[in-house]
């Protein structure tokens, strides 16, 4: 691309001729100047600049805008065309992104998204040939391929049958279940979809066996059993998803269903249903993988075929919140119908969106609202959740209390809202309960590096059960090596025992991990100055007091910086600070 100095070189020139210049003797340029404001290629950087500027800063409807007012003036046209194509669909307009990726398409560009854009285009229009062309999965790279794979096996459905899609997708295997998950998937619900239910019975317990564990998948196969009157065998899947994974809204449905004695329903796919389902589970698996928000674009294709999957409304909303784009991920999560089996996780999840922009009341308001309207279990958790990042932990404990008594009456108990109950019950100084649920919380779930952490840590910070907490804390490290915070519960133990040393090992590498928390910082200074290295541990107060740390530990560490630390003055980091996890699990 021309360097913005030879773009601006011209322009500067041209300006300083007009300095001393008649009007009558102005030349081309600087007629031009005069009358446009600036010649083309300027404004097509100009445009460019902009355009990455939003794209840097969480605004793709204006990137996508000012990459496609760039494209023909553009020196290289098809990547800007491209650029604008990303734009567009991140931000949630595939009408746009549809016409943006016919020009990238015209001005020679192979892209893998401009493909798929353009293959999904054709499927909805009913255009095989065109959609085999696009979908073509040798011209794509291993992630879009699978993405091609399922699109084209449920093309192959639509004009050659069921039979021929499943010997298309056997192609495609390449004997490691784990790495074919997403091909099986697809074969297995495009088995249920042609009634050959035997078949897809076994292509799941394939899945299942290699510890493949997706909400959609997991929901077929439950839902094939309890049809086929093995109704403890389905429960007993929904049950393993839930303790392994975690909660999620149409499973907890069908769990309802099948204990309340309904008559279960196989659900067999039309080919846009299936389809929008192969973009949509490749794209949960690459949510779980990335903190970025590219999965949001594979989401808005697989509404674009199906508007009417829901669970990819709730993870792209989630997708929006997590980067930052609240008002957004409300919108979206908003037209998640009440008919839904996602209605309730959505209304949480606007609530949360509030809550991270800072509209505490409204986010309580929307969530409690939401309850009365529908008892759902997985809102009650949110609203929990929310009164303990909003320090209420009085209220949270008695709505987690009511969560885990129902799961007792039904003989269900989730490790989870113990552990969640345990740590807002330390907050409010009821140690003896908080112990408890935090025991029976471990019991259940012995290799949780979060749960390890805090009750390690919490044991530590009382001087109990030092040499089992430590072994707890230890323990969490090797499960999550690079947990900064788990490694400032393993020096600040240290520091507790008077292992002033090898706390500093350990502090120094958890705040190289998590150089933005004021707690991490606080414990590294206390680890210094009790090694002598005073000046060193100054820099680290006065580093954690910009790092705008609580009222509390902020007095708390500007008494230190006049005389030094007590060995008594603790806060520990919590990983865990903002609640559980939203319950929506792909």
């Amino acid at each position: 691309m021309m360097s913005l100095r030879l773009l601006i070189l011209p322009a500067c020139l041209a300006l300083a001729s007009s300095c001393v210049s008649t009007p009558e003797s102005l030349g081309v340029l600087d007629r031009n100047l005069i009358q446009s404001g600036r010649p083309d290629n300027a404004k097509a950087y100009s445009d460019f600049l902009i355009a990455r500027y939003a794209a840097m800063t969480n605004d793709p409807q204006i990137a996508a805008a000012h990459y496609a007012a760039a494209i023909d003036s553009a020196p290289e046209k098809s990547g800007i065309a491209d650029r604008a194509l990303f734009a567009a669909l991140l931000s949630g307009n595939y009408d746009e992104g549809v016409k943006l990726a016919r020009r990238a398409e015209g001005l020679g560009s192979d892209a893998a998204l401009v493909r798929l854009t353009l293959g999904v285009d054709a499927l909805r229009r009913g255009k095989d040939s065109a959609a085999q062309e696009m979908l073509d999965e040798t011209r794509f790279g291993p992630f879009n391929r699978v993405v091609a794979r399922g699109l084209s096996a449920w093309r192959v459905v639509d004009t050659k049958g069921s039979a021929a899609a499943v010997r298309y997708l056997n192609e495609g295997l390449t004997g490691d279940p784990r790495l074919d998950s997403a091909t099986l998937y697809m074969m297995g619900l495009v088995q249920l979809s042609a009634g050959q239910d035997d078949a897809a019975l076994s292509t799941f317990e394939t899945l299942w066996q290699s510890g493949a564990r997706l909400a959609v998948g997991v929901e077929a196969h439950a839902r094939l059993l309890a049809n086929r009157g093995q109704r403890a065998e389905a429960l007993g899947l929904l049950s393993a998803f839930r303790s392994e994974v975690g909660t999620n809204a149409s499973l907890d449905w069908l769990r309802a269903a099948i204990e309340a004695g309904d008559k279960i329903k196989v659900r067999r796919l039309k080919p846009s249903q299936g389809a929008a389902l192969a973009v949509y589970i490749p794209a949960a698996a690459l949510m779980t993988q990335t903190e970025d928000d590219v999965s949001a674009v594979y989401f808005v294709l697989a509404l674009a075929l199906d508007p009417d999957l829901h669970v990819a409304r709730s993870l792209w909303g989630q997708t929006l919140d997590n980067a930052g784009r609240h008002e957004e991920a409300i919108a979206v999560l908003a037209s998640v119908p009440e008919n839904s089996a996602f209605y309730a996780t959505s209304r949480g999840q606007i609530a949360w969106a509030l809550r991270h922009s800072g509209r505490n009341q409204a986010a309580l308001s929307v969530a409690a609202e939401a309850l009365k309207h529908q008892p759902d279990r997985a809102l009650k958790v949110q609203l929990a959740d929310l009164y303990r990042s909003l320090d209420r932990y009085g209220e949270a404990d008695t709505i987690l209390t009511q969560i885990i008594d129902e799961d007792a009456e039904a003989d269900r108990q989730d490790w989870r809202l113990l552990f969640a109950r345990g740590l807002a019950r330390e907050k409010m100084g009821r140690w003896p309960a908080a112990e408890m649920d935090m025991v029976e919380a471990l019991a259940l779930n012995p290799d949780d590096a979060a749960l390890l952490n805090s009750l390690g840590y919490s044991y530590v910070d009382r001087g109990k059960n030092l040499d089992a907490a430590i072994d707890m804390i230890r323990k969490a490290a090797k499960i999550e090596p690079e947990s900064g915070f788990i490694l400032d519960s393993l020096g600040w133990a240290h520091y507790r025992l008077g292992r002033y040393g090898m706390a500093v090992r350990y502090l120094e590498r958890a705040v190289e991990m998590e150089p933005g928390d004021a707690v991490l910082n606080d414990h590294l200074g206390d680890a210094y100055w009790q090694t002598g290295r005073k000046l060193e541990a100054r820099f680290q107060w006065q580093r954690s007091l910009r790092l705008n740390p609580s009222i509390a530990d902020r007095e708390r560490i500007e008494v230190k910086l006049v005389s030094g630390p007590g060995t008594s003055s603790v806060k520990h980091a919590e990983s865990d600070s903002n609640g559980l996890p939203i319950p929506q699990q792909p």
